[in-house]
């Protein structure tokens, strides 16, 4: 009661307790506070309120303790999965060689976030339209001193390892297959003149 009693002071709101002896039975008078004249008032404005706003939030003390609870629990997975990932991120950096330390505890929720995430990885890829056996090869690599502009220039000149083309041991200039009077087609209009 005097709890309540300093929250309407400090809040400035109007407030009602009525507790009732679960021991006494049903003939037992409750105890109320400020008064039962000002808690039967204060009852019938709330219960007059129109539905939406007076018991959108109301809740009983069941209800209370298990919106915590699940609370409570939504945020301890939370934690056991970001736990998992440092654990997974350890290991793979190198850090916990054989997951060395782990408890069976850590092994468990890593085993299940893998699993999880293998399981969207594989969805994911069904979303895309590739399954396993339709993983496309890695790219090809560009050709190295020069890249792509370097082996199109090698291949315009006929293929000839003469030190025009990218890995010639010639002049380091690619451009060197133009003016060598290299008479091809690339596409491009820039170079014809």
């Amino acid at each position: 009661m005097k709890k309540t009693s300093e929250i309407a002071a400090l809040c400035g709101a109007r407030a009602c307790v009525v507790v009732y002896d679960g021991d006494a039975g049903a003939a037992a008078r409750p105890e109320v506070w400020p008064s039962a004249a000002e808690a039967a008032r204060l009852f019938r404005k709330y219960r007059g309120m129109p539905e939406g706003s007076s018991f959108k939030k109301a809740t009983d003390q069941l209800q209370h303790l298990a919106a915590r609870f699940a609370r409570v629990k939504r945020s301890e997975d939370a934690n056991g999965e970001r736990d998992a990932a440092a654990l997974l991120h350890e290991s793979l950096a190198g850090r916990r060689p054989g997951l060395a330390g782990a408890t069976d505890k850590e092994l468990a929720a890593l085993k299940v976030l893998v699993e999880r995430r293998m399981k969207e990885a594989k969805e994911r890829l069904r979303q895309l339209g590739a399954g396993e056996e339709g993983v496309h090869p890695p790219a090809a690599p560009t050709a190295p001193n020069g890249g792509e502009l370097g082996a199109v220039l090698y291949s315009a000149s006929g293929g000839r390892d003469d030190g025009a083309g990218p890995s010639g041991s010639g002049s380091p200039d690619p451009m060197e297959a133009f003016d060598q009077g290299c008479e091809c087609d690339l596409g491009f209009s820039w170079i014809e003149e």
